[in-house]
């Protein structure tokens, strides 16, 4: 893949439609209001500073283990090890509750239309019957079916972003967005965890380094222009939308209709039959995603089962396609098996499954962003590299930037789920549990299996010696 198809599987992870329509609308009611739009810059520039050292590493380190890599090699192998279990877990929780809002939003584009409205479980089924086998194919594949759907996503936001501008004028872009004041305002805390929430996935782009052109290069491309086309079209959508509303107006609207606001603004200023195009387009965003994350997942099974981690099984490429098709298999398996027992226990498919799965996801990306922040310190200091912006300010700072970030998500994890009970919002301790399982592990395979341990620490582009 070269460098836009990289910047099209990024881009497709995080769901930037899905993300408009079920997670913008909460951060004005909930968050600071006007002031979003100035929140996603902030945290668009974190991301940006994470990017830094993320790109300076995937230069120095071409593997499809990414966050493990990054972190086994600036850490050791025993915490690389535990971001690895945690990646594993997160991205595999994720896709269950993207495909549940597959499968929630897919019945309800149907029922708007058609007015018939069949079981959530079998657009789950078919959805994820879908992922599964192109998930099984060569990349570029998927990435040719995420291209598709990605711009007609992007289209017809970018159509009703387009009209208020024509109908508002200069007034679509209030200045009262970008001042203190509105930034401060509310709860800003809530806004800045929700905006995080946005962007996840945005970093999955060295996990295709293996499979794509001029790694070196590409990867490190991918990653900024992730950041730069979602936190600008970000920025774009939410300032025109405070535009549209109004600055004082914008927090209560979007309280008393969070699900409808931009469906409704989208009957208003484009036409009724393009709303019920955009529930349609609602569900095929969380196609992609579901099938981005999917790859994502699999990539990391792949990476374990390489270094002898788990089954080495989980390491074979298939002879035609050329993808880890054994892997992308089990995470389908395990996918199917968390929908299919939430759909038994009768767990709503929105604020239920998709609402804690991807909430649980959330939780541990950001803090395995936040690990390899520190990991990127640790191996441009412990290769003696000269000091500069992107060997050591960008990683602390993004550290900094990410480790609140995580405080914030563990915190008010119950706003990430949608659920009032305290065992589900407890969940987020699992992952601390997971990421110790994956430690004692490493230790393990050091005192057992010194051989395979040093491996774990070294750069890994090829299987290990028999």
């Amino acid at each position: 893949m070269g460098t836009w198809r990289l910047i099209l599987m990024v881009v497709a992870a995080a769901a930037p439609m899905a993300a408009v329509i079920g997670i913008v609308p909460v951060a004005f009611s909930l968050g600071n209001g006007a002031g979003v739009p100035l929140t996603f810059v902030g945290v668009s520039v974190v991301l940006a500073l994470f990017s830094v050292g993320y790109s300076a590493m995937s230069r120095r380190i071409v593997s499809t283990g990414a966050f493990y890599s990054y972190v086994a090699q600036g850490l050791g192998g025993a915490p690389g090890l535990g971001a690895a279990f945690v990646a594993v877990v997160s991205y595999t929780v994720f896709t269950a509750g993207a495909l549940a809002y597959f499968a929630f939003f897919s019945q309800t584009a149907l029922l708007q239309i058609t007015g018939w409205s069949g079981s959530w479980i079998w657009f789950a089924i078919i959805g994820g019957l879908v992922v599964a086998a192109l998930g099984y194919r060569r990349i570029d594949l998927s990435s040719r079916v995420i291209a598709v759907l990605l711009t007609a996503e992007f289209a017809i936001l970018l159509c009703l972003v387009v009209s208020i501008i024509w109908h508002a004028g200069v007034h679509a872009f209030p200045a009262q967005s970008f001042s203190i004041h509105a930034a401060t305002s509310g709860t800003p805390g809530i806004a800045v965890m929700l905006a995080f929430t946005c962007f996840i996935g945005f970093e999955s782009a060295a996990l295709y380094s293996e499979e794509a052109h001029d790694p070196r290069r590409s990867v490190a491309r991918a990653t900024y222009g992730a950041v730069a086309v979602i936190g600008g079209f970000y920025l774009l959508t939410t300032w025109v939308t405070v535009g549209a509303v109004g600055p004082d107006h914008i927090a209560d609207t979007a309280a008393q209709s969070t699900g409808n606001i931009y469906f409704d603004l989208t009957a208003t200023y484009l036409a009724p039959w393009v709303s019920d195009a955009m529930a349609v387009l609602m569900a095929t965003s969380l196609f992609a995603t579901t099938l981005s994350i999917h790859n994502v997942a699999s990539r990391y099974l792949f990476a374990l089962g390489r270094q002898r981690c788990l089954p080495q099984k989980l390491s074979r490429i298939h002879r035609r396609h050329g993808s880890p098709h054994v892997a992308s298999s089990a995470v389908s398996i395990v996918t199917a098996v968390i929908v299919l027992v939430c759909a038994v226990a009768a767990v709503p498919p929105l604020v239920g499954l998709g609402t804690v799965a991807i909430g649980f996801g959330t939780v541990g990306i950001i803090a395995l962003q936040c690990l390899t922040s520190l990991a990127v310190l640790g191996y441009f200091r412990k290769t003696r590299t000269k000091a500069s912006m992107a060997t050591r300010t960008a990683p602390l700072l993004a550290f900094l930037g990410l480790i609140a970030a995580v405080v914030l998500t563990v915190g008010k994890f119950d706003l990430l789920s949608g659920a009032s009970s305290r065992w589900v919002n407890s969940l987020p301790t699992l992952l601390a549990v997971v990421f110790t399982i994956g430690v004692g592990y490493a230790l393990w395979i050091r005192n057992r299996r010194p051989t395979q341990y040093l491996q774990m620490t070294q750069l890994m582009t090829t299987p290990p010696p028999d």
